[in-house]
């Protein structure tokens, strides 16, 4: 199970440090969302997590251990602006064959052809990418990127910018999600506050550590208790003192029919 950690990660220093000091936690099986601000930090927090940085100061760990080498072969970047995106020109047919290529997938005409029917999306075969609509391409490129070998964790940049609801493309994250994947956004704020609404998990929030159930301690078992001897010559106990009949009781007076009682105040 896919577990990437920043610890204390940072790109640059002080005040003008391109990435300040941060600390996240992807886990495989959930969708996590990280709030980015600014032009190019967005690209440089998920090059971190994807292992194509080394921050500058901090760790970035997979599974505990500090291998960018592991993290890279086990992460994906979908459409990560400038190291990521597929050219906006670009036939959206040449795009599902490069992937392939990566994927080491046969990439003829008819195997394309295939994958983009299967998804619902051939009538775009010959057209650019930019004519795919938002959701469907955020699809298609998270598809692409899981079936490359070893990857077992995604990283998703901005993709807000591509405009659709951000509830849309969550389901098909949510999905991809329940395989087993783990599934980072790299967003802004305004949009990971939608998305923490939905129900993803906040990246910058500390991981939940196990809960530790102490065992419990050993009982004694009791020590049987000693049988009473009896003396043969102690006296008859004496009888208990008669107990007198009860009196008839009272008959009780009649309630007044007061009504039913007002309900206590709630507290606001």
């Amino acid at each position: 199970m896919t577990r990437i950690t920043l610890d204390s990660a940072s790109v640059g220093q002080g005040l003008g440090a391109a990435v300040p000091s941060l600390s996240v936690t992807i886990e495989a099986g959930t969708v996590s969302v990280l709030a980015v601000e600014s032009d190019e930090r967005p690209m440089l927090v998920s090059l971190l997590l994807g292992g194509r940085l080394r921050p500058d100061s901090g760790t970035a760990l997979i599974d505990g251990r500090d291998d960018l080498d592991e993290l890279r072969r086990s992460t994906a970047l979908v459409d990560t602006p400038v190291v990521a995106e597929p050219p906006a020109g670009v036939p959206l047919a040449r795009v599902v064959a490069e992937e392939f290529s990566f994927s080491s997938r046969p990439a003829s005409r008819r195997d394309v052809r295939s994958f983009l029917k299967r998804h619902g999306i051939d009538d775009y075969e010959k057209l650019p990418i930019r004519a795919l609509p938002a959701v469907e391409r955020i699809r298609l490129l998270c598809e692409l990127a899981v079936l490359r070998p070893g990857v077992t964790a995604i990283v998703v940049t901005s993709p807000e910018r591509h405009g659709a609801a951000p509830s849309y493309w969550f389901e098909v994250l949510t999905e991809i999600a329940t395989r087993g994947t783990a599934v980072a956004i790299v967003t802004d704020a305004a949009t990971a506050g939608i998305l923490l609404g939905l129900g993803a998990c906040d990246a910058l929030a500390p991981a939940a550590p196990a809960a530790h159930i102490a065992p419990a301690a050993p009982v004694a078992p009791a020590e049987p208790a000693e049988p009473e001897t009896v003396d043969e010559h102690d006296e008859e106990p004496a009888l208990p003192d008669p107990i007198d009949e009860p009196s008839a009781p009272s008959t009780p007076e009649p309630l007044g029919d007061a009504g039913p009682s007002a309900p206590a105040s709630l507290e606001s």
